[in-house]
């Protein structure tokens, strides 16, 4: 499959700015990143077109913006002038969405959909997998409603849609001493930093998703298979999940088609790893989770539920710390 010279970089796709409603300006961002030790970031503010970006050493910007009506958010990716004005203010309805998407990726954009199962702004239109290029299955700091949106996207899998994945912090600024740009990131697995590149690798589905940059990381591989790729299923086919920096009583979970295949629950802080049988087509993803505490349920009521008033005080589930994005076998 020729992964000889690709590498991961980590990066957000999904970041406001002063140009909509975020805030800081566009350089300010741009210094947040580097200090953040992001390879790559996505300008993506809403219902408007991006500013001329600037060439900046290290740091791969990459144009979009955010089409945000009261039907759903997408975010469009890698196109400068991606629509025309008077389209982000025409589009009301799901034909609305069809046509200007449809037009959008004419001129080259990936589309990704965006936390659609937020309870405060949430997918209105129809739900339709195969609108879309790319899922945003982890929305902002982690909270309740990407189980949901997990759920929703496991739902496609084994529906048959290889619909690929990221994580994208959403950010506008930070509260106290929050660092809310990095929370979460997006691994990328791509043959360079380019912006072609790195799209062509969310598109392909090579992605995992991590809490913050540095923090658990996990892959998945098959022979030479790597994330988004599809493998050829026979009876000695196996599947392994590598996990980097498993901190002690966070639980792995693996799934395939059927569910819930295996599960791990870490008694020390370290890296595991896992080989298992393939045993049915269909996909293999995973995710580690964590118990969150007194600490994180405070924050999750500050940041999320002051938003969100039916989840305040909620008492929490486990919560995804680490996202992995599927792999395919078929026979």
């Amino acid at each position: 499959m020729g992964y000889e010279n690709y590498k991961w970089y980590v990066g957000v796709p999904h970041c406001h700015t002063t140009a909509s409603d975020g805030g800081l300006t566009l350089e300010q961002v741009i210094e947040k990143a580097k200090k953040n030790k992001l390879d790559f970031l996505m300008i993506t503010d809403h219902n408007v077109n991006c500013e001329e970006l600037p060439e900046v050493d290290g740091l791969t910007l990459i144009y979009g913006a955010e089409l945000t009506k009261r039907g759903g958010h997408c975010n469009m990716w890698g196109v400068k002038d991606v629509i025309d004005r008077e389209d982000y203010d025409s589009c009301e309805t799901y034909e609305d969405f069809l046509r200007i998407k449809d037009e959008a990726k004419k001129r080259g954009a990936v589309i990704c959909m965006n936390h659609p199962h937020c309870k405060q702004c949430p997918w209105r239109w129809e739900k339709n997998a195969a609108d879309v290029d790319v899922l945003e299955v982890w929305n902002a700091p982690t909270h309740y409603d990407n189980l949901e949106c997990t759920e929703w996207w496991h739902e496609q899998l084994r529906s048959g849609f290889k619909l690929p994945v990221v994580g994208g912090s959403d950010y506008h600024k930070d509260y106290v001493v929050t660092n809310l740009l990095t929370w979460p990131v997006t691994y990328v697995y791509a043959k360079s930093n380019s912006p072609e590149d790195i799209l062509e690798a969310i598109v392909s589905g090579h992605t995992t998703i991590c809490f913050d940059v540095g923090t658990t990381f996990v892959d998945i591989v098959s022979g030479e298979g790597r994330l988004g790729d599809t493998v050829k299923l026979t009876e000695d086919t196996t599947v392994t999940i590598n996990v980097k920096k498993l901190h002690r009583t966070h639980k792995l979970m693996v799934f395939n088609s059927r569910g819930l295949c295996y599960e791990y629950t870490a008694k020390k802080t370290g890296d595991y790893s896992i080989t298992l049988p393939v045993e049915t087509e269909g996909f293999v993803c995973a995710h580690v989770v964590f118990e969150p505490g007194f600490f994180y349920s405070k924050i999750h009521d500050y940041a999320i539920a002051s938003r969100i008033p039916e989840q305040k005080g909620m008492k929490l589930p486990p919560l995804i710390f680490a996202q992995s994005g599927a792999m395919y076998f078929e026979k």
